[in-house]
């Protein structure tokens, strides 16, 4: 059976273009009989915030799906799925790459990495500078940069938390999962998580989970949408008539289907 996520992150509020991922995730697992899990990509407490966890909830009630597991409400979040219950599991993975060598420790801010490259990629400057991995205010860095636009990325956050790649990967092993639906900016992301887990033996089974990654709805300027810019907030699409309808089009556009007139129409037109 086809497993799969629908994991926003709660670091501001929905736009379209989350709205259009989750159901083409929802409505695939649909077409062929699988199994959805809601997963509330919540590990970092900076980065979310309980009125971006509620407004998850508002959405998928207002897009009218259904899942199959995962929370309820926001209480439910914290009381019983939040990521970061789940801490043990993840820092045991990080000791495990502790013992491999598979890490460094930085300590480098990002205006100190801005200077050293416009782009704001890290070039690895304490790479080699054997900086002790529990002092303060160090992050853990993966040591590969095999993926360009992501070389030698975090690991574990300067504030002791695991980062979203690795916590990411470790949840969709230990959840089971099978397929996975991405935005095509997400590509970088995919093939650092696929490295990872050809690296590091307890993220391995992520090597054989399919991942398909869609086109993204864009702005008015032909940009990507931000949820820290408010692009096309779904607050306000919530609140208007043909709210679902703008929703549906956007989707209909980027997947070269029929427009449908109900949700619940989609998973006889989306497939991967």
């Amino acid at each position: 059976m086809l497993r799969t996520r629908i994991a926003p992150t709660p670091s501001g509020y929905l736009h379209i273009g989350n709205a259009v991922n989750v159901l083409l995730t929802w409505a695939h697992a649909r077409s062929v009989g699988g199994h959805v899990t809601l997963r509330i990509d919540d590990i970092d407490p900076q980065m979310s915030q309980p009125e971006f966890v509620a407004d998850i909830f508002r959405t998928l009630d207002w897009l009218g799906i259904d899942v199959d597991a995962g929370p309820t409400s926001v209480a439910e979040v914290e009381t019983t799925w939040s990521q970061r219950l789940r801490l043990d599991g993840y820092n045991k993975i990080l000791q495990d790459m502790v013992g491999a060598a598979l890490v460094f420790g930085c300590t480098c801010t990002r205006s100190a990495i801005a200077r050293q490259d416009s782009s704001g990629r890290y070039t690895g400057t304490c790479r080699h500078r054997g900086r002790p991995l529990d002092e303060g205010q160090t992050a853990w860095r993966f040591d590969n940069n095999d993926v360009a636009e992501l070389p030698y990325p975090i690991v574990r956050l300067k504030n002791g938390l695991p980062a979203y790649q690795l916590v990411s990967v470790a949840d969709d092993v230990a959840m089971g999962i099978t397929w996975i639906l991405r935005g095509m900016d997400l590509e970088p992301s995919t093939r650092l998580q696929r490295t990872l887990a050809s690296q590091v033996g307890a993220l391995a089974p992520f090597r054989d989970i399919v991942v398909d990654h869609h086109a993204l709805v864009l702005d008015e300027q032909g940009g990507k949408l931000s949820k820290s810019a408010g692009a096309a907030d779904l607050r306000t699409l919530r609140s208007r008539p043909d709210g679902i309808h703008a929703v549906l089009r956007a989707l209909a556009a980027i997947h070269g289907c029929d427009v449908v007139d109900s949700v619940w129409d989609l998973p006889a037109v989306v497939t991967y």
